[in-house]
Parts: C-alpha cells; structure tokens; sequence
C-alpha cells in the first residue's frame, strides 16, 4: 500500500470516527417522578428502545426526583444547556407557551368525557404552539381532575372565603381564580406543602389524589369537594435545538417511540387517579358535594376571572373562546341526546 493510499484511508476512518462522535447524542431529561415510579420505568424502557433503534447514537439520562430543582429551575437549566428537556405538568407549561395549559383553566369542565372531547378539537394546535415556541413535544397524558382537599367542609361560597389554598408558583390563572372565589392561595414550591400543611400555613390544597397519595398530603386532610378543580395533564418537552442535533431519522424514532408512551400514560393516568380518590376515602377522607346550584355560581366567577386575563394578554382570548364554544356545544349535544 502506497503512503498516499495509507494516508486516505487513515483520514476516512477518522472522519467515519469523528462523524459518530458528533452524531451521538445524550439528551438529559429532569422530572420530579421518583426512580422506581411507573413512569420511570416506562420512560427508561422506552430509552432502551430508542438506544437500540438509532444503534447507540441517541442516548437519555433522567435526573428524578426533583434533584435538577423546580419548574423554574429546570427551564433555566435547558436555556444553558445544562439539561436538554424535563417533564412538566400543565400548570407549569404556560411558562414555555402561554396558552399550552389551557385545558387546566380552574372550573372549565364537568367530565373527563368533556375534557377529552375538547383536547380532541384543540390539543393538535397546542402542541403545535408549543413546537413553535422552540419545545418538542409527544402528546399530553391525562392525569384526571384535580381537587379540593381540605380540613374543614367546603360546601359553599362562604366557606370558601379566606381559605388559605397551595396554588404552585407560575400559575396566574389558577392564582386569579381562587382569589375571585374568595380565597387566600399561598404560592409556595411543591416540596414546602407538607410542612405548610404541617405548621397551619395552609388550610388546603388543590391535587390530583394520585398526587396526594404520593406526596402523603392526604394524612394533613380530612374532606375532599366533590367538584372537578383542573384537568391535570402532563407532558415531555425538549429543547428544539438540541433535538435538532439528532438526524431526521433518529428524530423520527425518538417521536414515534416517546409519543406511544405518552399515549400509554394518557389511557392509564385517568384510571390511576379515580382508583387513588376510592383509597382516599377509604382511609377515612369524606366527600363533600355541594348544591348545584353553588358550582354554577363558582363557575361564573372564575369564567369571568379567564376572560379577564385574556383580555389582559395572559392567554389567546381567541383559543379560550373556542374551547368554552365546544364546552357549549358538548354539553348541549350531551342535554339533546339524552332527551
């Protein structure tokens, strides 16, 4: 072999070399999901998947249990590039795209037959807000309703009235809502709640009672509102640029791989939640329902709240209309078929 012919082949093999090193990709990922968790071990499995499919050449590693910090700090740690993307739950989505928690809005539905049937009209367009704001995404995962837990019976406006309620921070809608209702939310970080709890800062919380289960809110509480608060969702998002680093191809494997996931954990979350309500009262916490009549009035109070902030440019006054538009026209299609 002549020296020119070795010298090509040297340099085509480091460039083959170089190249790889360039393609892989680690993409670290945060949540607050603790290891051994259902959607731990799904999203590793998935990984795996992925590993395999793309020959090594895209990698995760999760950081669970919170240890990257809260909302805040995870999406501060993605714009350095210190983490690539994190899961989030709607009430911490608007902080990418205003809009992406809209179907969170306090007091917006009456079932998850509702709910799901707006997602069906709208989630397309929110994901594809958020695609445009710089975040790609794999679908929401439905984790039920969020309610009211609290230590005494809330049955009515009155009762209500100077409630001391954990609202998460970065939460304007839900904040606006419990303060036209008459309620004092406390902003404070999810971790702090069980000592809030604990040391009488707060009266009560709004949860999903999966979330209660897990976090062991549920032994600071002894009556749940029978009233859906929020559709609680969730959601994987990744920094666009880095997600721009993988080749088409491997983009497409990472989509189709994470968004069967997030399909899995959506058919399964709603589930998972009424089951955590049923030992929620079975371990002692009672179901209160209040009048009708009462929900009706709570819910011309925060529908004013919406629309205030939407005026004000909080969220797309537009897309709000659009989804209280097919709440109507669910509800009455719901009232005409049953008649």
């Amino acid at each position: 072999m002549t020296l020119n012919k070795s010298i090509a082949l040297i340099a085509a093999l480091f460039t083959v070399l170089w190249a790889g090193a360039l393609s892989a990709q680690t993409l670290k990922i945060a949540t607050i999901a603790p290891e051994g968790s259902s959607w731990m071990k799904d999203m590793r499995a998935g990984a795996k998947v992925i590993e395999q499919h793309t020959e090594g050449r895209v990698k995760f590693k999760f950081y669970g249990g919170g240890v990257q910090g809260n909302d805040k700090q995870v999406q501060r740690k993605m714009r350095t590039g210190q983490l690539h993307g994190g899961a989030f739950t709607s009430g911490a989505m608007n902080k990418f795209q205003s809009d992406a928690d809209l179907f969170s809005l306090p007091l917006s539905f009456d079932s998850i037959e509702e709910a799901r049937y707006v997602r069906g009209e709208l989630e397309a367009e929110l994901r594809q807000r958020l695609e445009d704001a710089g975040y790609v995404n794999f679908g929401f995962a439905a984790a039920g309703f969020a309610y009211m837990m609290s230590n005494k019976p809330m049955k009515t406006l009155s009762d209500l009235n100077g409630q001391k309620v954990w609202i998460p921070e970065g939460d304007p809608a839900g904040f606006a809502a419990l303060r036209a209702l008459g309620v004092a939310p406390v902003v404070m970080p999810l971790t702090d709640v069980m000592t809030g709890l604990q040391t009488d800062l707060l009266d009560s919380v709004t949860v999903p009672p999966v979330g209660a289960v897990v976090l062991q809110w549920h032994t600071r509480l002894k009556y749940i509102t029978d009233v859906p608060v929020a559709y609680v969702y969730a959601s994987l998002l990744i920094d666009a640029k880095a997600f721009s680093r993988l080749t088409p191809e491997d983009q497409q494997v990472v989509r189709e791989v994470m968004e069967g996931i997030y399909r899995k954990f959506d058919q399964n979350g709603v589930k998972e939640n009424r089951d955590a309500l049923q030992a929620l009262m079975e371990n002692g916490l009672q179901m209160v329902t209040p009048d009708r009549s009462e929900v009706v009035e709570w819910r011309e109070i925060v529908s004013d709240s919406h629309r205030r902030l939407a005026a004000e440019g909080t969220f797309d006054p537009e897309l709000l209309e659009r989804m209280q538009t097919l709440i109507t026209d669910y509800r009455n299609g719901r009232i005409a078929a049953s008649q």
